[in-house]
Order: C-alpha cells, then structure tokens, then sequence
C-alpha cells in the first residue's frame, strides 16, 4: 500500500478525466460530462485518500488491472451514483397518478377481470419512491378489490439495503404528512432518536431488486406504471433511447411511464404518447 503524501487535492487532467469518464461509462453507463468534473474529481479522491493513493491515473490502474480490485469499484461505485430521493417527490406527479392514471387503470383492469396493478420504481434509492407509489395505492379510491405490486431497482447495494429495512430518520420522512406517517409507519426509538419503520402492509406489497438500467439484465413482466424520475439525466442521449425504449417493452398496452422534465428531450418515441396533464411529464404506451 503505497502512503498518502500530501492531503492536497490534485487536479485532474484532461487525459485522466477522459479515463475515469469512459471507465464509468463502459462499467455501468452512466456518463460524466465536463460539467461535473468536480462532482467526479472528488469522489474519487475520497477513495484515493482511503487507498494512499495521490495521482488519478495510478488509482485507474489499480482498479482496471488489479485482480482484486472489485470490491474497490464497488465501493467507489457507491460514492458516485446520486441517490438523492424523498417520499412523494414531485407532489404533481402523484396527484396526476391518483388523480387521472390509477382511475383509468382500475376501470380498464374491472373490465378485464385482472386484480393486480404493477408499479416499476426505477432507480428507487433509498426506497421511498417505491413505498410512495404503494401508499398512493392504497389511498385511492376503489382499491379494495386489488393488489399492489410494486418494484423497485437500484444499481447501488447500500441504496437497496436501506429500502429493505424500510426504516428512516425524521430528516428521511420529508415529503410525508402527519397523516400518512400515522397511517403507514410505525415510530420507535433508539439511541440515535426516532425511527419510523414501513407498516407491514407496505412493506408487503414492495420488493426490491439490483438492477442497472443501462444493462437489459431485469426480466420484470409487464408493468402497468413505470417511475424513471431523475435518472436518465445521468447517461448520454443515445442511452436514454435505449433505456426508454427497453421500459416501453415492460409496459403493457395503455401502461404509463412517468418521467421528469427535459430528460426524454430530442428523443423520437414512436412507441408511446404524451399525455396532458398539468405540470407533469407523463407518456402511454399506445395500444395494439
């Protein structure tokens, strides 16, 4: 292990920028623009540092030729992927989910005589988009004849073990009313203060699993709501296309996918149509 000399932060060149971006990309597809170089620079210098390693090209051997680097990638994979989430993020996006998009699939499914609607949260985080869409679920009207099943996918592993605890701090629960936290969470305490725990009921209808949207490694059925939210903005335009078009496959006819502003811009989407609802990006899987 080779001893950290200096506690300075060095610059990343161009040529070492171009590494790491690419190594990133290649890996898990996600992409680094110039943009967030800093954002870039710096996590990798947290594992530098950890490592006692002082230049950025000496790390990138280390974990591309390194046999026993993997853990090392995963760890610096932790730092680097976003995981910024909160319960009921967006408030328009759930009120058009109740609102317009649960009604018209609960009548669509009576008529069919099916009894459970599938929910994807991709890109889930910490789990609370998940939890959100059952809550939501469970709070609309007329519900009472059918099952939730909801999923949520994550490529970080810590990300995903917090959403199956299901347990989060007072700061975790924003986005929540008195109301629903009474209703969906049970409160305990440790010596770290409050912890409010996912009901059973919830925690019933949600599973979570690893999964990279980059790679066509889930084999979900048929979903009838998909949530990608703030994700597609971290991979190239050319990904976006081919994440999109693989979550249309996963929506059966007449599904929704609920995405967040700018994010499918210049994109052409023959597969699916926008649908109007007010402050909301929202699109439907055009029928058969």
């Amino acid at each position: 292990m080779i001893s950290v000399i200096s506690h300075t932060q060095p610059e990343l060149s161009a040529a070492e920028y171009a590494l790491w971006r690419d190594l990133i990309r290649q890996r898990c597809g996600l992409f680094f623009p110039e943009s967030r170089l800093r954002f870039l620079r710096g996590r990798l210098w947290e594992r530098m540092r950890l490592r006692g390693f002082t230049c950025y090209g000496e790390y990138y051997r280390f974990v591309t030729h390194n046999p026993k680097a993997a853990a090392e990638w995963e760890q610096l994979l932790e730092l680097i992927v976003v995981g910024e989430t909160s319960f009921f993020r967006h408030a328009p996006t759930y009120e058009a989910l109740t609102g317009g998009v649960l009604p018209e699939l609960l009548n669509r499914k009576r008529e069919r005589g099916q009894t459970t609607v599938a929910f994807w949260s991709a890109g889930c985080a910490g789990g609370q988009e998940a939890y959100s869409l059952a809550i939501r679920f469970f709070e609309t009207p007329d519900t009472n004849s059918f099952r939730a099943r909801v999923t949520g996918t994550d490529i970080s592993q810590n990300a995903l073990a917090t959403a199956r605890r299901g347990s989060y701090r007072p700061h975790q629960m924003r986005g929540l009313t008195d109301g629903l936290r009474d209703r969906y969470f049970t409160t305990t305490k440790d010596a770290r203060g409050s912890l409010y725990t996912v009901a059973a009921r919830v925690a019933e209808s949600v599973k979570f699993l690893a999964g990279n949207l980059a790679d066509d490694d889930l084999h979900l059925p048929s979903q009838d709501v998909i949530f990608c939210q703030n994700v597609l903005i971290y991979f190239e335009l050319e990904s976006r296309a081919a994440i999109v078009r693989r979550l249309t496959t996963r929506l059966g006819p007449g599904g929704f996918l609920f995405t967040a502003p700018a994010e499918l811009i210049g994109l052409e989407l023959p597969e699916i149509e926008p649908v109007s609802i007010s402050d909301t990006l929202i699109y439907r899987r055009r029928a058969k």
